[in-house]
């Protein structure tokens, strides 16, 4: 009988350390991450996968759900949500992130980057580093995405030369890039995102500016067919984190969501090229004239562009000449 009983009390020790040792739903830590693009947009496809790894490697102690097609507000809103840890991560543009760390204004100049490689050597490295080291406190900088190069495209006519452009009024969405088309004699129209869609119908706008898989997934390929592969800027999208949130986990789990992040961003460096294909034979085969610049026209209008650097901050201007200094040798 003495044995039976002590049989029953450490069969139920082992069951009580079994049960503390599998995390239960108190143990779990939950997050939420924002993105305002499609959910079958390449970037959030990344982002998914950036949450599963998260989700697997943490062995269900961390689980982070997204929020795409902006659910949880735009992106300035996101971004404040994340200072006060409303929002523990935000997929945004970097021109919304720049009016918090404003020397990502230098990484998104017109014709700044010789190449892809180009582009990677910069945020990769010590240079992207130094960037997010400059968001405020509330923010830190968690891993850059990929996010094409910028093109114009318009309603009635290719802009494929510097006279096309003259006199147009087009949406920008960075401020570099108003100063860009008043230098080639445009009008710069600043337009949010939700309002490009009607101003292309009314004829409020002659055109705009985006990379190509947003210019198919807007939808603005069956209001504007005219698209230009000018490529005049690169402006790269970043995941931001809340600094509350981060401080929530310890530092071994920081790192393994920082492994995690840059893992998803390589992941959909691979496959960008795939989604501007399909971009491109989508908004082709719906009627769209896709057209080259010609490489003398691409150099006038690089060269009447060079006044837009003259807008820079002394701490800017040093990140562009940082940026120069890697580029591809000629």
């Amino acid at each position: 009988m003495k044995y039976k009983w002590l049989a029953c009390l450490t069969a139920a020790l082992l069951l009580t350390s079994c049960a503390q040792q599998e995390p239960g739903p108190a143990d779990v830590q939950y997050f939420r991450l924002a993105s305002n693009l499609s959910g079958n947009y390449v970037t959030n496809q990344a982002l998914q996968r950036f949450c599963t790894l998260v989700d697997r490697r943490s062995d269900g102690r961390i689980v982070i759900e997204p929020f795409f097609d902006g659910a949880l507000g735009t992106e300035d809103a996101v971004l404040e949500q994340c200072i006060y840890g409303g929002i523990d991560f935000a997929r945004v543009s970097s021109v919304a992130a720049a009016k918090y760390a404003p020397l990502l204004t230098a990484l998104q100049m017109p014709y700044e980057y010789t190449s892809d490689e180009h582009i990677f050597r910069v945020l990769d490295g010590e240079i992207g580093r130094k960037v997010f080291s400059t968001f405020p406190e509330g923010l830190t900088g968690v891993t850059y995405l990929y996010a094409g190069y910028r093109c114009f495209f318009s309603t009635e006519t290719a802009l494929d030369s510097l006279e096309k452009v003259h006199g147009k009024r087009l949406r920008v969405a960075a401020a570099q890039v108003v100063d860009l088309v008043q230098q080639w004699g445009a009008s710069a129209i600043p337009l949010d995102e939700d309002e490009l869609t009607l101003a292309l119908r009314t004829g409020a706008v002659d055109g705009a500016e985006d990379n190509l898989p947003s210019y198919v997934f807007g939808g603005y390929y069956r209001l504007a067919p005219y698209w230009v592969y000018d490529r005049h800027s690169y402006m790269t999208d970043v995941l931001v984190a809340s600094s509350q949130s981060l401080e929530r986990l310890d530092e071994e789990d920081r790192a393994l969501l920082l492994d995690c992040a840059r893992e998803a961003a390589g992941w959909q460096r691979e496959r960008w090229i795939a989604a501007e294909v399909r971009a491109m034979m989508h908004a082709s085969h719906n009627g769209c004239y896709m057209t080259l610049i010609r490489d003398e026209e691409v150099a006038r209008f690089r060269d009447a562009a060079i006044g837009v650097y003259d807008t820079l901050s002394p701490e800017q201007a040093t990140i562009v000449d940082e940026v120069r200094m890697l580029a591809d040798p000629e």
